[in-house]
């Protein structure tokens, strides 16, 4: 039997493989999505309603025994780390993408935001997004569908924050508050980073593959771990090789095309691992730019108690985790630091509760005490825009195998001194607002022990091929037929989160790849 030669593949189902394939499906095109870890059924194969103490060593585990997955970098699930996420889907800005030009610091995009608008609304409106109109110029509105209500934690924030002139506003979620003909509205149990068995929160497999998988056009491979992208003397891709997650048996994918979409570090460590002739030193490498601008948001945390709410009756508000959002506020205002910050805010739910070990105390008293500020808790998460610099990359550490015999990956991810300046802001905006809201403070975080997320950076979209990676239709510079579609083409990060933006880059590399092979360039 001749294996077949797909017109693209795709390594990874998240955010940016599962959108990208299913979109070059729709259009019609042969594609494979090659994903590392098994297949998962959302429906069966979480268990997200179960409680803590249900469980032996008190822990939710991510998935149902016999279920493996989601237990590595490299072995994740099909729809990656979609199952998994807060579903937070924020656009970015003109600040956003043009922030050198500016603030003076980080690099600027080279596209704008109405080269990304269309693809917003395209995204949006298949997904669903929940959130209000509050007519912020640096977080644009979008098409969505009603919020659920703030808390009532939230509400008192909310007031306290309005009078410090601080936007609290309802987060945006890509969590259906209105049932679709496919998926129905969240029904809000709190459980969303567990897995959400009914899909009401977004995931790439049920919302995008598995229409696709209806085309005949789409094809999904678990199990293969890709370890090469492979690449001929006429410099083109010709597909990928990779090893099966349980059995750890070769395999090759043939392709016209090939879009690497692992998440970040991974895309990045596999562009490494892919070295040749014609690239020494990773593929599309000439640059000498692969792994470097490494740029995860950074996170402080704020935990306190509304006095006011202390000793309130315990009630259901788990909601879909956070309703309420502080977005970026600072541009408008004097400061000695480029670029801002936002935050979420939890209320009312159970999945922060690791304060009351800070709680004293022991037996029934201990108890009361617990269940008397359980109504009042309040956590903030601050998310910061890190500036690229030259101390912070990604790398292969080849003195170092995984469990499949391929380079671990390793990161290096250094604050400098506008990271301080954006920490320090932090909190002293989580206080105030929690103060003016009568609030007590609880904990701070400290700076000097860091905290990073949402990775992104490595593999930098520009349109100089002597300082970034890819073009700004997500095109490698050094190969014609090698895309890259996730946060690692990211120049600047913002504070917002991520994947919406992932997933509108998606959208608008795929219909560059169709219209490409209309115009038979591959």
């Amino acid at each position: 039997m001749v294996n077949p030669v797909f017109d693209v593949c795709v390594v990874g189902s998240g955010a940016g493989g599962g959108t990208l394939g299913a979109h070059l499906a729709q259009k019609g095109l042969q594609v494979a999505v090659v994903e590392g870890g098994p297949p998962v059924n959302t429906h069966t194969d979480f268990n997200t309603h179960a409680l803590p103490f249900e469980y032996a060593n008190r822990s939710i585990p991510t998935m149902k025994r016999g279920k493996p997955g989601f237990d590595s970098e490299r072995t994740r699930g099909v729809g990656g780390k979609t199952m998994l996420w807060n579903a937070v889907a924020l656009r970015f800005s003109h600040r956003d993408l043009k922030g050198y030009s500016i603030d003076g610091a980080g690099a600027d995009w080279p596209i704008d935001y109405p080269d990304l608008a269309p693809y917003y609304d395209r995204i949006e409106s298949e997904i669903g997004v929940c959130g209000n109109r509050d007519e912020l110029e640096d977080l644009p509105d979008g098409i969505f569908l009603p919020p659920p209500p703030l808390k009532i934690g939230d509400l008192l924030l909310q007031r306290g924050a309005r009078e410090l002139d601080i936007p609290i506003i309802h987060t945006r979620k890509a969590t259906l508050t209105r049932a679709t003909r496919t998926r129905p509205a969240c029904h809000y149990c709190g459980n969303c980073m567990a897995g959400c068995d009914v899909a009401a929160k977004y995931n790439s497999l049920d919302a995008h593959m598995a229409p696709a998988l209806k085309t005949g056009c789409l094809t999904i491979l678990p199990n293969s771990i890709v370890r090469e992208v492979v690449i001929s003397n006429e410099n083109r891709v010709t597909g990928v090789r990779f090893l099966h997650r349980v059995t750890h048996e070769e395999g090759e994918v043939q392709a016209r095309c090939v879009a690497v979409a692992c998440a970040c570090v991974q895309s990045v460590g596999l562009l490494l691992m892919s070295r040749s002739r014609l690239y020494p030193h990773g593929l599309a490498n000439s640059s000498g730019q692969l792994g470097r601008h490494y740029i995860p948001h950074f996170n402080n945390g704020v935990e306190g108690f509304l006095t006011e709410r202390i000793g309130a009756p315990v009630v259901n508000d788990e909601g879909f985790i956070d309703h309420a959002y502080l977005p970026s506020f600072m541009h408008a205002r004097k400061r000695d630091y480029a670029r801002s910050f936002g935050m979420q805010i939890y209320t009312g739910i159970r999945r922060t509760t690791g304060w009351p070990r800070q709680v004293p105390g022991f037996g029934i008293e201990y108890k009361q005490a617990v269940k008397n500020r359980f109504p009042a808790y309040v956590s903030f998460q601050g998310f910061g825009e890190m500036l690229p610099n030259k101390q912070s990359y990604i790398e292969l550490d080849r003195s170092k195998k995984d469990n499949y015999g391929l380079p671990r990956v390793k990161v290096k991810a250094v604050q400098e001194e506008n990271e301080r300046k954006i920490y320090e802001e932090l909190n002293r905006t989580a206080i105030a607002v929690l103060q003016k809201a009568g609030g007590e403070v609880l904990s701070i975080s400290d700076f000097h022990q860091p905290i990073f997320n949402h990775q992104l950076g490595g593999c930098r979209m520009g349109n100089d091929a002597r300082t970034s990676v890819v073009d700004a239709f997500c095109q490698t510079h050094d190969v014609p037929n090698l895309y890259v579609v996730d946060g690692s083409v990211f120049p600047s990060a913002s504070e917002k989160n991520p994947t919406l933006t992932i997933m509108a880059l998606a959208a608008r590399t795929a219909d560059h790849i169709a219209e490409r092979f209309r115009r038979r360039e591959i």
